[in-house]
Order: structure tokens, then C-alpha cells, then sequence
């Protein structure tokens, strides 16, 4: 047991607090310390290894912003839940035999209809305006577009009141930079999207992990963290969560809008993949316009080449967000907000969503067919999907083998924040192959996976 851990400390030509936080980090490497477990109370290490306290408080903190360990109010500091995973979602080795259903990419086969109408834009554009630079904010007219375009997804907002961002994790980047200092406190779902866990480790923001229903994030699990642990804003993904899929109940987000009102915390809904859910469904941000800021991307649905996001700021906000945009890019590229309001104003955005939505569609269904012996959770449009693993598989484990066996998938630590345990699950792009062949292809080799390769260690295919 790790309250049983007794270091052995290396000192050298280090200060004693570095050897421990060494020490630390090489035990976890070595397995002898795995994720989730408990580590012994501060008081009683330093006693255990002959230190001061204080050292042991300065070597806990290194491992902490390292995202080593997690420190639980009440409870104790645990190995964290997600230690020695990559937190990257993009794919690192480019083999050409890896199916790729890891990644969620934005259905390619339709972005080929996208490249038509974009060449069909670009013969008409006012070039010499839009290579100038503008507002930081972006030009009014794309941001008045932008704003039509988010009453789409139940979002009223002015002109004014939308910023243009070069893109949805450029906007989140901004927002925690610009409105948080480090140490601040944000609740996130207990497994969450990993560009929001690199980011505040980079920013030393604390990502406090809130559990999860089937309805979403527990409101009287956030209710806790904002009595015991002085949250000062909440991240989520209301609609299409990432990457369980499940979409928070209207009853839910009302209880949480509550909360936020009530202990006035700054709201960061990010709805990359609402496009692909419930049209209908209402926002948190709708129901506290002055604490919520929403995150409307595009990218997802017109291509990766449009680095254009319509954010949606209260006014208190507005001022602080511009800067932040000013100091990072100083602006989005005006020529590609031309592109993407053209798509909106002509109703080809739109066309594009609903093709999109089709082919995630047929997508889906061939994949809860094929998958029908397993546990899966998914959405009819989704463009992924989150398998529980059957008995005896690690999420970890299983992405090992899945790769060697030649498909990409990513296991449910990656998203796991804090230190409890990652359910035994993993996130299936269905996006991600370019053609039904290919993703029937992939999984096959999952199904085969599934069913015979915790044998002996061995993948048998």
C-alpha cells in the first residue's frame, strides 16, 4: 500500500525537497506507486524519512504541478488518476496501417463538399479589406453574423457581445489566461476534455474533479466543491459531454445555473460538439447571461482549416477577453471569418451541418450494430462513442493492444482528472476513418480485441 511508502532519497547536489519530489515521480514510474492510490499524510512522511514538513509540502507541490499527484480536500493526496498517459489528442505516430479512431476528426468525406463552396466564395471577396488588420474583437458585420448564427443553438446575444477567436481552444486558452489567476479553482467534470487539463497546468489553475450521473455533472457534487473547496469557475460541455456523449439534462443545467448564480462562478460552456446533438436543447449560458460565457467552434463543422470561433461574453467580461485576444493573436484572420459567415449567410453552413449529421448517422448505426454485445453509450449524430470495457480490461491496457493489433483509440484515463479512478472505458472516434469501409474495418479489429485478446496478454486477430 502506498501509505506504507518509504522513499529512498538520492540527494546529491539537490535540495532535499527535490530528492523527495524525485523520488516520488521515479517509485510512480517504476508501478510502485500506482494511479489512484493513497499517498501517507505529509505529517507522517517527513517522520518516516527524517525531513522537515516543509520539505514535504515543497516536494508534494513540485509533483502536483507536474500532475503527478492530486490533493482531495479532506481526504488525503493521491497518485493521479491519470499518470504517465498522453494527454494529447492527436495521434503521435503517423504509421500508415493505424486505423485512426482515436482522434475525432470532422468527417473529411463531407469537408470535400466545403472546399467547393469556399472556391465559389473567394471569387468575389473584398481582399484589400480583409488583409488589413481589424478590431481585435473581429469586424462587426462577422460578429453580427455570428450572432445570428448561435441563435441556432438557443443562444441570444448582440453583435457586441460576440467576440471572433482564432479558433475553440484559442478561446478557452484566453478566458482562463485573462480571467483567472493561478491557484484559482475551476470544476470540471470527473472526466473531462484533456486541452483544458494542459492548459491549467500550464497556467497553474486547480481543475477540481466533480462526479458524474447519467444526467451529467452531480449538482450536489458541485454544491460541495463550492462550500468546501472555494471554486471560482466551472468548465463544461452541457450537450455532447467529451467523451462520455451524454447530454445534461434541461433539469440539470437549471440546478447548476443555480449554483453558478448563487456562488458566483464564471461559467465556460464549450459546445465544440452540440452541432452533432440536440438541436433543441438550451444552454446553460442562456439561463446566466452575466456569468456564462459560450464557445460556439466551427472548426468541427466546417474543417480544421476554419480557426474561427463566435464567443459569446457578458459585458463585464468583454473588455478583459479583447485583451486577451490582442496579446496572444491581436485578432482571427479576417479573410476566414469572411469564409465562414458566407457560409452561414448563404444557408451552406447549415447544409453542411445537416450532412454531417446524416453521415455520423449511418456512422453510428453500423457501430452499435456491430458493437451490440458491448456496453456503449452514444448519440444518433455523434461523431464518437464511449464503450465500457468487459471484465478484466484497464482502458490504458486496452489502447496497447488495440494499437498493435492497428486501431487507434483512447482510453478513458486520458480524460480522468484528480485521483479516482478512470472507469474501464474508452473513447471510439466514428469520425475519424475517412470511409465506411475503413471504419467497418476498425471495428472488426476492436470486436476481436474485445473478445479475444485479454488472453495470456496476447492479442489473438
Amino acid at each position: 500500500m502506498s501509505n506504507e511508502w518509504n522513499p529512498t532519497l538520492e540527494i546529491g547536489n539537490k535540495s532535499l525537497y527535490i530528492a523527495l519530489a524525485d523520488a516520488l515521480e521515479s517509485d510512480i514510474n517504476l508501478g510502485i506507486l500506482k494511479p489512484g492510490e493513497k499517498l501517507p499524510p505529509q505529517r507522517e512522511l517527513a517522520e518516516r524519512i527524517g525531513v522537515n514538513l516543509s520539505t514535504v509540502t515543497r516536494a508534494l507541490r513540485v509533483c502536483e504541478l507536474k500532475g503527478l499527484i492530486s490533493g482531495v480536500v479532506g481526504r488525503g493526496t493521491f497518485v493521479a488518476a491519470d499518470v504517465k498517459v498522453s494527454l494529447s489528442l492527436i495521434s503521435q505516430d503517423k504509421t500508415l496501417n493505424i486505423i485512426e479512431m482515436g482522434q475525432v476528426l470532422p468527417l473529411y468525406v463531407i469537408d470535400r463538399v466545403t472546399s467547393r463552396m469556399v472556391k465559389d466564395s473567394l471569387r468575389d471577396m473584398d481582399m484589400e479589406r480583409l488583409i488589413r488588420y481589424s478590431d481585435p474583437a473581429g469586424h462587426l458585420n462577422h460578429r453580427a453574423i455570428g450572432a445570428e448564427w448561435l441563435k441556432r443553438f438557443k443562444i441570444n446575444a448582440s453583435a457586441e457581445e460576440i467576440l471572433i477567436t482564432p479558433g475553440s481552444q484559442n478561446a478557452l486558452a484566453i478566458c482562463l489566461l485573462t480571467l483567472f489567476d493561478p491557484g484559482d479553482r475551476i470544476a470540471v467534470d470527473s472526466l473531462t476534455y484533456p486541452g483544458i487539463k494542459t492548459l491549467a497546468a500550464l497556467l497553474g489553475l486547480r481543475l477540481v474533479p466533480i462526479e458524474m450521473t447519467n444526467d451529467g455533472m452531480s449538482p450536489q457534487g458541485l454544491l460541495n466543491a463550492c462550500k468546501n473547496e472555494g471554486i471560482k469557475g466551472i468548465y463544461l460541455m452541457p450537450e455532447v459531454q467529451n467523451p462520455t456523449t451524454r447530454a445534461m439534462t434541461q433539469e440539470c443545467r437549471e440546478q447548476i445555473a443555480d449554483i453558478v448564480t448563487k456562488y458566483n462562478l464564471l461559467l465556460i460552456e464549450d459546445d465544440t460538439y452540440g452541432y452533432t446533438g440536440n438541436l433543441e436543447s438550451v444552454p446553460i449560458s442562456a439561463y446566466v447571461p452575466r456569468q456564462g460565457i459560450y464557445i460556439g467552434g466551427t472548426s468541427k463543422l466546417l474543417g480544421p482549416g476554419f480557426r474561427i470561433s463566435f464567443v459569446r461574453v457578458p459585458e463585464a467580461y468583454i473588455e478583459l477577453i479583447e485583451k486577451g485576444l490582442l496579446n496572444t493573436t491581436w485578432m482571427a484572420s479576417p479573410i476566414t471569418a469572411e469564409l465562414v459567415t458566407r457560409l452561414i449567410t448563404t444557408g451552406k453552413a447549415e447544409t453542411i451541418m445537416e450532412g454531417k449529421r446524416e453521415e455520423a448517422r449511418i456512422r453510428n448505426e453500423l457501430a452499435l450494430k456491430m458493437l451490440h454485445k458491448y456496453d456503449v453509450v452514444s448519440r444518433p449524430c455523434g461523431f464518437f462513442q464511449w464503450l465500457f470495457l468487459p471484465a478484466g480490461w484497464q482502458g490504458r491496457e486496452f489502447e496497447l493492444f488495440a494499437r498493435e493489433a492497428g486501431v487507434q483509440v483512447f482510453c478513458a484515463e486520458k480524460f480522468a482528472v484528480g485521483s479516482s479512478l478512470a472507469p474501464s472505458a474508452i473513447r471510439i472516434s466514428l469520425s475519424g476513418p475517412d470511409t465506411i469501409v475503413e471504419l467497418e474495418k476498425g471495428l472488426s479489429i476492436l470486436k476481436c480485441v474485445l473478445h479475444k485478446g485479454y488472453e495470456n496478454q496476447t492479442i489473438i486477430i
